[in-house]
């Protein structure tokens, strides 16, 4: 018994030591840019969900494996053939990173359906766990995950840090949305992906804490949309290493959006901007603000909302939900984004949806 306690009271010990150490300077904090908790799935197969055609099987998109030829230190350090000087950075055929006024997205030169089941690895194969899954919207987003890397690193959580990791806490979370349109043409694919922060914070009587909304942060995305970008051109499209990608400066400064009143009382949102602008514009302005883009009509410039987030997750409810229609629609040498009921009326609900766009669009 005399020893039990000794054993107890030492981990007593290590467990304030370290409780403390999570409270101090964040100097240690490892430079990963993430590290998520869940462990990684190793996906198997490439399933297609079956509203998609079936995957056309072309290789461009094949995960290495087995019988490939592995590059080996042993090999770099004596200058073996398998080196390639082209392993920085390589181009990855028939994609690229798109960049403008301060947004970036990815340009595939092939159809979502061969995508789909390739970016749906890729969140799985980085540790995270995938909440919403529609195809029919092309639409994917991540359930909240700790992000592990910015957890403190000093002495004593690289010593006890296996045994006691429950008890270490970043004190955020992370949420990824992906968002895949097809290019006007269709033979293309634009790939979005959205973060989103939760941090815990003091409640303020001091008896508790919260989840509170922390701001999304544009260099994840970035580092994203690298990784998977790489994962497309057949790497592994995880990160292993702590470089950060370099900073895209942004353009001129987008003419903000404003509010026109229409002829029943409404309100409109005006965009000085061509319509390929400002459909990605609004498309990006739904997705930071969270609302459910159930379908959506490039040729008629229409996105169809449903009145709840999760109602997109099941085809038949939203099929039975209101919808509500986000128009983008040209202008003289702009845009107009209207939105309306299924009828084509406003109303106080679709005025709070033209009340929340313009301020998203206004700060992207």
């Amino acid at each position: 018994m005399k020893d039990l306690n000794i054993v107890i009271g030492s981990i007593l010990v290590v467990v304030t030591f370290t409780a403390c150490s999570t409270t101090a300077s964040n100097e240690n904090v490892e430079s990963k840019s993430f590290d998520y908790k869940a462990p990684p799935v190793k996906v198997s197969a490439l399933d297609v969900p079956p509203d998609l055609t079936s995957y056309s099987g072309d290789d461009k998109y094949a995960i290495p494996g087995e019988g490939e030829n592995v590059a080996r230190y042993s090999e770099f350090s004596k200058g073996g053939n398998n080196h390639q000087a082209n392993n920085i950075l390589p181009p990855v055929r028939n994609a690229h990173l798109e960049h403008k006024d301060g947004r970036r997205w990815l340009l595939v030169d092939d159809k979502a359906e061969n995508i789909w089941p390739i970016v749906k690895a890729f969140w799985q194969e980085n540790g995270l766990t995938i909440k919403i899954d529609n195809p029919q919207a092309g639409i994917i987003e991540t359930d909240w995950a700790e992000n592990r890397a910015k957890v403190p690193m000093d002495t004593l959580r690289k010593v006890f840090g296996k045994v006691f990791t429950g008890l270490l806490s970043s004190g955020e979370r992370d949420q990824y949305h992906t968002r895949l349109e097809r290019t006007k043409d269709g033979k293309g694919t634009e790939i979005y992906i959205s973060h989103y922060g939760m941090k815990e914070v003091a409640n303020a009587d001091g008896n508790g804490y919260q989840w509170l909304p922390r701001p999304s942060d544009p260099e994840l995305e970035a580092t994203m949309l690298q990784l998977l970008m790489s994962k497309l051109g057949g790497g592994s499209g995880i990160l292993d290493n702590s470089k950060k990608p370099v900073e895209i400066a942004a353009s001129e400064s987008d003419v903000a959006p404003k509010l026109n009143t229409l002829a029943d009382g409404s309100q409109s949102i005006v965009l000085d901007e061509p319509f390929d602008k400002s459909w990605r514009k609004v498309g990006l302005a739904l997705d930071k603000s969270k609302i459910a883009i159930a379908d959506k009509d490039r040729s008629k410039g229409v996105y169809f909302l449903t009145s709840g987030k999760d109602d997109a997750k099941n085809k038949q409810l939203a099929e039975k939900t209101p919808v509500i229609q986000v128009r983008v629609s040209v202008k003289g040498s702009g845009c107009e984004v209207v939105v309306q009921n299924a009828s084509g009326v406003s109303s106080a609900d679709t005025q709070k949806i033209v009340d929340v766009l313009y301020k998203t669009l206004g700060s992207i």
